[in-house]
């Protein structure tokens, strides 16, 4: 019986030691593939010939996954039920706003991506609804013409107003608005897409930089006011039934992050019941997700930690900040998340130098991978290598 004992407890000995070195040294998972991304915008292309060149330079690249711009700012570049055809599809005229051009670019990109094992993404941004000093024809129904208590409102009560070069954005806290923005990913979901990729998720903090083009005369101050949003009754009466009448800075701060998460959450379910297969659903991020939380009330750590977006992809276009910002990536995410979710874009505006150092700073940073903008600047209006893409490209590869 001694005996038993005594072998007994080294048996229990040695099972514990087996459990303690199994957690200590515990087989990591297989490791995630890593993801080279670039962006195609809108403006990179109005022909069928246009699209079907773009996509076979991206895919012989090496470039794993694209994304390819479908919408703008309250326009189509697909076949939506929800909003007008670009009219840059039809010689680039604003009064053929809503003409079918007879093709589509998304499923063409589709189409050809196919041979060439690229993943497509329907890039859109979320918020802007117009740009432009000229009024869409009211015939097409665009969003600034059909819902013009849809747009924000700046904090002296004027709607936000588009320029030549800049957006207008829709109000996040209306619930018509993000009744509309599902419709469009449930349609783009109809598609035989990767991912649908947001932009422009947030508050427009940076109007304030064009704002004088409207307001000629306007002092700093109000022009600082003219880039504060949105002060429209239906965010005035739901800060009320949230916080009453005596509501602070921090909690308007606060609910107008609620408000633009609560978007990335209602795409997110609205993907999970359209593509149970598991859509991609990626959001361009700001570079310094502290300044993007404090100031654009885009909350990007949090949607990485609360998996409400596969991939936040930072736009790091910075120069001297870079390595700061990526930094601020890192924390804002947790070390997990960032390995497994965080794509770093990088600005191809820049000099080849600057670029390759920044492609290596992501590489050895141990994110999921990195994201290029954009075609231009590696193709070229005539879709030919340019000499920056001759010396960039060999280097995105692992």
């Amino acid at each position: 019986m001694k005996r038993f004992r005594i072998l007994l407890a080294l048996l229990i000995s040695v099972t514990a030691l087996v459990i303690v070195l199994f957690v200590l040294v515990k087989p990591a998972g297989p490791e995630l593939p890593s993801v080279r991304a670039l962006w195609v915008t809108r403006f990179d292309y109005s022909t069928p010939e246009d699209v079907q060149r773009i996509i076979q330079n991206v895919g012989e690249a090496g470039f794993t996954d694209v994304f390819f711009q479908i919408r703008g700012n309250g326009t189509a570049y697909y076949r939506s039920q929800l909003e007008p055809w670009a009219y840059e599809l039809s010689e680039n005229k604003l009064p053929m706003l809503g003409t079918d051009p007879g093709w589509d670019p998304l499923q063409l990109a589709i189409d050809t991506a196919r041979p060439h094992g690229l993943r497509v993404h329907a890039y859109m941004n979320v918020l802007p609804g117009w740009k432009g000093r000229q009024d869409p024809p009211a015939r097409a129904g665009q969003l600034w013409t059909a819902h013009p208590d849809w747009f924000m409102v700046d904090s002296l009560g004027d709607k936000m107003l588009p320029t030549s070069g800049w957006y207008t954005f829709i109000n996040p806290v209306i619930p018509e608005v993000r009744r509309h923005l599902r419709g469009i990913v449930e349609e783009l979901c109809g598609y035989d897409v990767a991912g649908v990729h947001l932009d422009y998720i947030r508050y427009p903090h940076d109007y304030q930089l064009v704002a004088d083009q409207i307001y000629t005369n306007a002092t700093e101050e109000e022009l600082a006011r003219r880039a504060d949003f949105s002060y429209d009754a239906a965010s005035q009466s739901a800060l009320y039934h949230k916080y009453g009448w005596d509501v602070n800075k921090g909690q308007i701060e606060e609910f107008r992050r609620d408000s633009v998460t609560r978007v990335v959450q209602d795409i997110s379910y609205a993907m999970q019941m359209k593509r149970p297969d598991r859509c991609i659903l990626s959001a361009s991020v700001m570079g310094n997700p502290v300044e993007g939380r404090a100031h654009a009330y885009q909350d990007s750590g949090l949607w990485v930690r609360k998996g409400l977006v596969d991939w936040a992809v930072q736009m790091n276009y910075a120069t001297k900040s870079f390595d700061r910002y990526l930094h601020n990536m890192q924390k804002a995410a947790g070390k997990k998340p960032f390995k497994s979710s965080v794509l770093v874009g990088i600005y191809c505006k820049h000099e080849p130098e600057r670029i390759l150092r920044q492609i290596e700073a992501v590489k050895k940073s141990g994110s999921r991978g990195l994201a290029l903008f954009s075609y231009e600047y590696l193709f070229g209006k005539d879709h030919l290598l340019t000499e920056k893409g001759r010396i960039i490209l060999p280097k995105i590869r692992p």
